[in-house]
């Protein structure tokens, strides 16, 4: 029998991964249509539905190839002559729809459950069929009535002709009193404006708060790292502010937080506008200039009209509630989320989403509501700015809440249709529903460098092949016993995304925008009680994520078919989530048969360059084979020591250019078949044997036969046989240790944080024991030499730095000499060709 991971040509969906990820809106712009975190990418779902869906007889080749000329063939490019309409898929955490949206292209009918409203609703309209004729007549005329209301207030006088410009983006700066000598500061993290560019000149902002002159300075020429203003002679270096990393300093030198300067205060942050881009009809070329008196007049008629008319307005009222992610603005003061929007941005999109409110076809509405609620990601005080390129930068550029010290009010209504314009978010809808009628796949010819695009005749997204789709929670389904065919899903990763705290910023102004048509937006905010996260400020923690998930995994091993199978994606980045995951899928029945590892996200995405971030998924496939028979764990472990070697010769020959890491993934996920089939059924000295212990023998097991033995006792801690291994294999990348690391229960932070490795992302390798001596010896300081917080590797480097400068070891041997400890130093004298390590252990404590 093949198996649905035989199937898999994982080189190719890698290639395929990482370039849907760089440019998502180009590939498959179905997922551009609104904002969804953590999205996986739609062709390596594509690939698993295929392979699952297929029969025995097909091959990873048959799937997709690669030819010797760089063009492609196979299934992924032509499903024309096959038939899947009699399968049923179902999605329980269904998020941004790809798994919904991948096999509904197939022709599988689908089942799809999303607690999150706004997930569901982006999963809804991504699978609605629209007019997209009627749709732009009533977008045509929503913009143009928009534009009639409220244009005005995004008008301005160009100084240099008179003639009236249309402004694109208002700069706003912090303003609050120093903590010390009260003095207000404007908070600048720098004073470059804009760089220059060929349609539009470099700006500058003057630092003097005593320039008589305009403190906006434009120049037709690069800027060098000192300039003078013009008007008033004070040279500055415009790439150095007064902000910057949550502080400030005044002009009287005193530096302090922002955060506890507004605590302090009792204060909310406040902004005063100080420069504009902007552009006229005649020209379109982007010019800057300083507030005019006019300028400063139209914001002072916005505050006072939002004073007067806030309660008419729609906008977003609610409270922000208290959450991992949202303390950022509770920290900041903030309190309602109307607070994280300009009077006129609320304006703006209260006018915006009453108008799509009262279009007639309910259709066209919801459509236009999407556009204009995705909008919102470029147009609040938490959008901050690009200088280099000229560009709003949108609120989520990080899975979180940042509050910004100089944020930039963009205008969403703008004619020249920028990243911020209402524009461009309606033209994503189209771009998104235009591919959903007629889907394509963009792949790059390795020989020419082409990327060719083939349109898929016979497929489209059809919202008749989506059975169902339920915005509650997948721990209680309504689908009858057995009536699924696969599971292919891509569950919550413990506390990576809290989903329901960042979504709040769409939901509170849909709140608003849908109430009336469905019963999923009444509440005021997102329901976070059943939300399967872990979350400190909702106090869910393993144990809630544990049950929950299970509760999941339950109701999917019940209404699957006997012989269907569940495919899940997994990412790892965090110590606890492989054995929690694996623990919940294994408590609800299932066997996992098998693991591999993909690409998910870019290599340069924020989220995992500047965060340490796993940048690969796991694929776990699991079924429900099962068996009554009890094992040891010492048999598990023989059984695993002679199948090894041959499953490694196996996907060795099958996937070409498995990195060594890789394939220890795999055989993690073939290995743990053994131990869930027989699950709760094996034993170690007559008491039950947990996923911990496990992993730890599956581990042990993959180094002795493939990575290569450290052979250290079983009493060394976790992070010293890690550390030991990393020794033995030497310099790797990131991404390869932090799989070695996974059955570990540990990654390259954890590793880290103990100053056991260091190096850049693409060069990490071990730190030397001289490197290591300060941190620890600030253990033995804070700790003792007897403290709880010492490595085993701790205290051998620390004897064999004694022993390289002379030192008397004798007090520290005698607290810690074991049989063990002597291990660890022959090994480490192995490793690193060192034998002063041997030496000290075997030195006779009375010496000195």
């Amino acid at each position: 029998m093949t198996e649905t991971w035989d199937k898999l040509p994982l080189d190719l969906m890698d290639d395929f991964a990482e370039k849907e990820s760089y440019s998502r809106h180009h590939y498959r712009p179905v997922y551009s249509m609104h904002k969804w975190w953590a999205r996986r990418p739609g062709s390596t779902f594509r690939i698993l539905t295929l392979a699952a869906l297929t029969g025995d007889d097909t091959t990873k080749d048959d799937i997709i190839r690669r030819n010797d000329s760089g063009t492609y063939d196979g299934l992924y490019l032509n499903t024309k002559e096959e038939d899947f309409s009699d399968n049923v898929i179902l999605d329980p955490f269904s998020g941004g729809g790809t798994t919904l949206v991948e096999a509904n292209r197939l022709g599988a009918d689908t089942i799809g459950y999303e607690l999150n409203p706004v997930a569901w609703y982006v999963v809804k309209k991504s699978i609605d069929d629209v007019d997209l004729d009627a749709l732009k007549e009533a977008y045509d005329e929503l913009v143009s009535n928009v534009r009639s209301e409220i244009g005005e207030y995004y008008e301005t006088e160009d100084p240099d002709t008179g003639e009236t410009g249309e402004i694109l983006y208002t700069f706003l700066s912090q303003k609050l009193p120093c903590l010390t000598c009260d003095e207000e500061v404007r908070l600048f993290p720098r004073y470059k404006i804009a760089e220059n560019k060929s349609n539009a000149p470099a700006a500058l902002y003057c630092p003097n708060a005593d320039c008589s002159g305009d403190r906006l300075i434009t120049l037709n020429r690069d800027i060098k790292d000192t300039e003078t203003c013009p008007a008033c002679g004070h040279t500055f270096d415009p790439s150095d502010g007064n902000a910057g990393r949550g502080k400030y300093t005044c002009g009287n030198g005193h530096k302090h937080d922002i955060k506890e300067t507004l605590q302090r205060k009792d204060e909310k942050p406040e902004f005063e506008s100080f420069a504009l881009q902007y552009a006229v009809s005649s020209d379109k070329n982007k010019k800057y200039k300083a507030l005019d008196q006019a300028d400063k007049e139209t914001v002072e008629e916005l505050n006072e009209r939002y004073e007067k008319e806030k309660d008419e307005w729609l906008t977003p009222t609610q409270s922000i509630p208290e959450g991992d992610k949202t303390k950022a603005l509770l920290n900041y003061n903030y309190e309602r989320f109307e607070e994280l929007f300009t009077p006129r941005q609320l304006l703006a999109f209260s006018t915006l989403f009453k108008e799509a409110k009262e279009i007639e076809d309910d259709n066209l509405s919801e459509f236009l509501i999407l556009a204009i609620s995705n909008c919102l990601r470029f147009n609040s005080k938490l959008c901050t700015w690009d200088y280099r390129r000229q560009l709003g930068v949108n609120v989520f550029k990080r899975h979180a809440y940042v509050p910004r010290a100089q944020p930039v009010e963009g205008n969403p209504i703008n004619e020249l249709g920028g990243r911020t314009s209402i524009n461009n978010f309606y033209e994503s809808v189209v771009k998104g529903k235009k591919y959903c009628q007629e889907p394509f796949e963009k792949v790059k010819n390795t020989t020419t460098g082409e990327t060719v695009s083939h349109e898929i005749l016979n497929e489209d997204v059809d919202p008749d092949r989506l059975l169902n789709l339920q915005s509650k929670t997948s721990e209680l389904m309504e689908e009858d016993d057995e009536s699924v065919d696969y599971v292919i899903t891509d569950p919550p990763y413990y506390d990576n995304v809290q989903y329901s705290e960042l979504s709040d910023y769409f939901y509170s102004w849909l709140h608003h925008a849908l109430e009336d048509e469905y019963e999923e937006f009444e509440p005021q905010l997102v329901p976070k009680a059943r939300e399967i996260v872990a979350n400190k400020q909702a106090k869910k923690d393993e144990e809630f994520f544990i049950e929950s998930l299970s509760n999941v995994f339950e109701e999917c091993h019940r209404v699957l078919k006997n012989d269907g199978e569940m495919v899940f994606t997994y990412h790892h980045n965090k110590n606890e989530a492989w054995s929690v995951i694996l623990k919940a899928i294994i408590d609800s029945g299932f066997t996992v048969t098998g693991a591999y590892p993909v690409q998910s996200e870019r290599s340069n995405n924020p989220h995992i360059t500047d965060l340490d971030n796993a940048e690969y998924d796991i694929l776990i496939f699991a079924n429900k084979e099962e068996t009554d028979e009890e094992t040891t764990l010492d048999e598990l472990r023989q059984d695993l020591f002679f199948e090894l070697k041959d499953i490694a010769n196996e996907e060795q020959e099958r996937h070409q250019n498995l990195s060594q890491a890789d394939l220890g993934v795999i055989l993690r996920g073939k290995c743990m078949y053994y131990y869930s089939k027989h699950y709760p059924q094996v034993y170690s000295n007559g008491e039950r044997v947990t996923i911990d212990e496990a992993l730890d023998t599956v581990d042990s097991v993959i180094e002795q036969v493939v990575e290569g033995s450290v052979n250290l006792p079983d009493s060394i801690d976790p992070f010293t046989e890690a550390y030991a291994a990393f020794c033995k294999r030497g310099v790797e990348e990131y991404d390869s240790l932090n799989k070695h690391l996974l059955a570990k229960n540990l990654n390259v932070g954890d590793l880290e944080d103990e100053n056991l490795v260091k190096g850049p992302r693409e060069k990490k390798e071990p730190v030397t024991a001289d490197e290591r001596i300060t941190y620890i010896e600030g253990k033995l300081n804070k700790n003792g030499k007897d403290g709880d917080e010492l490595l085993d590797i701790d205290k051998v480097q620390y004897l064999f730095h004694l022993y390289k400068t002379d030192q008397n070891t004798v007090e520290y041997l005698k607290e810690w000499k074991t049989d063990e400890l002597e291990e660890l130093a022959n090994f480490m004298s192995e490793v690193t060709g060192d034998d002063r390590y041997e030496n000290v252990m075997n030195m006779g404590i009375t010496q000195f």
